[in-house]
C-alpha cells in the first residue's frame, strides 16, 4: 500500500512539472523516433538492395564486368571494350558446367519514337536466351529468337513505361517503332522490373536483339555485362575462376597485369551489400545512440535541479517518516515514467516516419522488430540511467538541513 502511495505521488509530480516534463520528454523522444527510423530504413534497405540482387542474381548464376573498379549498389558502372562477344563464346564452350548465358550491350538515353510520340530510353541488346536467363515475363507478344538475332532482325520488345508512354492504351505488338530513326517492329512487352541496383530503371528500356545492336545501333564488337547460369551451384565460385584464366589469357595479360574485367558471384554480390550498408546498420544507429545519451545527461541535470528545489518538499517527508527508499523510488519513477512513454511515443513516431519515408524511396514498409526492441530496452536503461544519480541524492537528504 505504501508502494502505490509513493507510485502515485511520482506520478502526480510528473505531470505538476510540465515544462521540465516536456524537455525531458522531447529529448527522448527524438532520440527514440531516430534510432527506430535509422534501423528500419537500414533492414528495408538491406531488402530492398537484396531483392534486386536476387532478380539479378540467382544462387546458381554470376555475372561478368567488362572493365576494373570497384561494383557499389546505386553507383554506375564504368564499363571497358574490353570484352569481346568472341571472348564469352569461346569461355562457355571450354566450361561444360555452364547451361546458359546471356551477353548485354547497354546503350543508354536514346530517343524512341512511336504513335506520334516520343521519349528518351535506353536500348540494351541481349541474346534471345535472355528470357529464361533474365526470368523475363512476357505480358504480350514474344521474345524475339535466334533466327532474328543471326539476320540483324529489326525487333523490339519493350518494357512498360515505354509502353505507357508511346502506345497508351494501345496494343504495341505488331506496331513500327523508331530508336534513333532507325524503325523497328515490336514484338512483345515485358513485365516490370524496377529499378536495378545501380538505380537504372528497367521498365524504362527497350531489349532488341544483340547482334542487331551491335551492327546497326552502335557499331561495336564489344558487350559490357555476361550473365552465366552454371548446372551445379555448388561450382559458381570455381567457374567463375576458370572463366577468369581464360579471359585473362584471351586478353593476354601477365601475371603482374590486373584483372580488365570484373566477375561477381553471389557471395561477393552479398559481400557488397553488406559493405554498402554497413553505414546504415553499424554507424547510424550509433549516433542516434550518442544523441538519447546526450538526453539522458539532460535528463539528470533536470532532476538534479528539481532535487534542488524540492529539498523542502523532501525533508518535510522524512521528517513524517517517509524512508529513504522510498525517496529514492519517487525520483526513479519519475524518471521511468517519462523515458518509457516518450520512448513509446518516439517508437511510434519513428514508426510513422519510417512508413512515409518508406513509400517514397519504394523500400518494403516493414518495422523492424529488432528496433522496437532496442529502443524499449534503451528507454528502460535510460530511465533508470538517469534517474539513479538524482534519486540517489535526494535520498541522501537530511531532513534536519532540508527544513532550514
Amino acid at each position: 500500500m505504501q508502494k502505490m502511495k509513493v507510485i502515485k505521488s511520482g506520478f502526480r509530480t510528473v505531470w505538476t512539472h510540465k515544462v521540465r516534463s516536456f524537455f525531458m520528454v522531447v529529448c527522448v523522444i527524438i532520440g527514440i523516433a531516430a534510432l527506430t527510423v535509422i534501423i528500419s530504413l537500414g533492414r528495408g534497405t538491406e531488402q530492398k538492395i537484396t531483392a534486386q540482387i536476387h532478380k539479378l542474381m540467382s544462387p546458381n548464376s554470376l555475372m561478368i564486368i567488362s572493365g576494373s573498379g570497384k561494383l557499389e549498389p546505386n553507383k554506375p558502372v564504368n564499363v571497358s571494350a574490353g570484352l569481346k562477344l568472341s571472348d564469352v563464346e569461346d569461355a562457355v564452350q571450354q566450361i561444360q558446367n555452364i547451361t546458359d548465358w546471356d551477353a548485354i550491350l547497354r546503350t543508354p538515353d536514346r530517343e524512341a519514337q512511336a504513335n506520334g510520340s516520343s521519349t528518351r530510353i535506353d536500348v540494351s541488346g541481349h541474346t534471345p536466351s535472355a528470357e529464361e536467363v533474365l526470368n523475363l515475363e512476357i505480358t504480350a507478344g514474344r521474345f524475339f529468337s535466334s533466327a532474328e538475332n543471326r539476320s540483324l532482325a529489326r525487333v523490339a520488345v519493350i518494357a512498360p513505361h515505354v509502353r505507357q508512354k508511346l502506345f497508351g492504351a494501345l496494343d504495341p505488338v505488331g506496331q513500327a517503332i523508331r530508336i534513333d530513326n532507325i524503325p523497328f517492329q515490336v514484338v512483345g512487352v515485358i513485365g516490370s522490373r524496377g529499378m536495378d541496383p545501380h538505380g537504372i530503371d528497367k521498365d524504362n528500356e527497350i531489349l532488341v536483339p544483340l547482334n542487331t545492336v551491335m551492327r546497326r545501333v552502335v557499331n561495336v564488337n564489344y558487350v559490357q555485362f555476361v550473365k552465366i547460369v552454371v548446372a551445379d551451384e555448388k561450382q559458381v565460385v570455381s567457374t567463375s575462376e576458370h572463366i577468369r584464366q581464360i579471359l585473362r589469357e584471351k586478353h593476354s595479360l601477365n601475371q603482374n597485369e590486373d584483372d580488365d574485367f570484373m566477375i561477381i558471384t553471389p557471395i561477393r554480390a552479398k559481400e557488397i551489400i553488406n559493405s554498402a550498408l554497413r553505414i546504415f546498420n553499424l554507424y547510424l544507429p550509433l549516433l542516434a545512440i550518442v544523441s538519447l545519451i546526450v538526453g539522458g545527461i539532460v535528463i539528470v541535470n533536470l532532476m538534479l535541479l528539481s532535487v534542488n528545489e524540492r529539498t523542502e518538499e523532501i525533508g518535510l517527508r522524512k521528517a513524517v517518516g517517509a524512508r529513504s527508499k522510498d525517496i529514492e523510488l519517487q525520483f526513479l519513477i519519475e524518471t521511468s515514467a517519462i523515458t518509457l512513454s516518450s520512448g513509446l511515443i518516439g517508437m511510434l513516431l519513428g514508426s510513422l516516419v519510417f512508413m512515409f519515408v518508406a513509400s517514397r524511396m519504394d523500400i518494403p514498409p516493414t518495422i523492424s522488430w529488432s528496433a522496437v526492441v532496442l529502443c524499449f530496452a534503451v528507454s528502460s536503461f535510460l530511465g533508470i540511467a538517469a534517474g539513479y544519480l538524482p534519486a540517489k541524492r535526494a535520498a541522501n537528504l537530511s531532513p534536519i538541513e532540508s527544513l532550514r
